[in-house]
């Protein structure tokens, strides 16, 4: 998922890494279906609907089948809010109090995780970063033989990602939030997202020539507009593009 709502066949924010691991939620379960059993690790970079939506359907739909928990990476107010707001018995059930079957333990494992702490999962180290939105949040630096991605998730002008990136040379590739066109910078600040007028504003930081840079998280009703000003200010540097739902991002 490649866009900061959903809308016909466009999906919300979801980063699959490798076959086990995502880094937000926002789309699992219709792009991956029976395949989404092999998730195990979900890292999230804040509370958001649009981040979380499909964790609910993906321990409901695959409960009986799970040999093994499903675990969930987050900031400690990030698992709080999950924990108060969705995973309450309200609004859905509390798997974290709920045993797999014929196992002593529970489907759902919430995991604490720290700024600037890694985590080493699979072939990957999951660095999180802190980010600049609305609620406490955070960007991933996901690193592989050498070679690091940054995904800031959603964020608005924040020094710590040019910071992070002018700083570790293993990182080749930047994908940020562009939401919504430079004509409502108003919105942009008040909600804490991006324009192409402010992230190129922001890219006066950075202090390399050789990052690829992606966009993704565009707001669907404004998709056309901020393509167009994407192009005008030269955004997509060093062969970057603005991302769709499903596309592959080499590092």
């Amino acid at each position: 998922g490649a866009y900061g709502s959903r809308f016909e066949n466009l999906a919300t924010t979801c980063v699959q890494i490798c076959d086990t691991v995502l880094i937000d939620a926002g789309n699992v379960m219709k792009p991956l279906g029976k395949k989404a059993l092999n998730i195990d690790h979900i890292f999230i970079s804040h509370a958001h609907f649009d981040h979380i939506v499909d964790i609910p359907f993906l321990i409901d739909i695959f409960f009986e089948q799970r040999k093994k928990p499903l675990f969930i990476y987050g900031l400690k107010n990030v698992l709080a809010q999950l924990k108060q707001y969705i995973f309450n018995w309200e609004i859905w059930p509390d798997f974290s109090k709920i045993n797999l079957l014929n196992k002593d333990q529970k489907a759902i494992n919430f995991i604490d995780i720290d700024f600037n702490t890694e985590i080493s999962i699979e072939n990957f180290t999951i660095k999180p970063i802190e980010t600049l939105h609305t609620v406490e949040s955070c960007g991933f630096v996901i690193t592989k033989n050498k070679k690091a991605l940054l995904f800031s998730s959603d964020t608005y002008m924040c020094d710590n990602i040019w910071k992070e990136i002018n700083s570790n040379k293993q990182i080749t590739t930047l994908i940020i939030d562009v939401s919504f066109p430079s004509r409502l910078d108003a919105l942009a600040h008040s909600s804490l997202h991006l324009t192409p007028k402010l992230l190129k504003k922001e890219l006066k930081k950075l202090k390399r020539k050789d990052l690829t840079i992606h966009i993704n998280h565009l707001k669907p009703t404004y998709i056309d507009e901020v393509t167009k000003e994407i192009d005008r200010y030269n955004l997509l540097i060093n062969g970057g593009k603005i991302l769709k739902d499903g596309d592959i991002v080499y590092f």
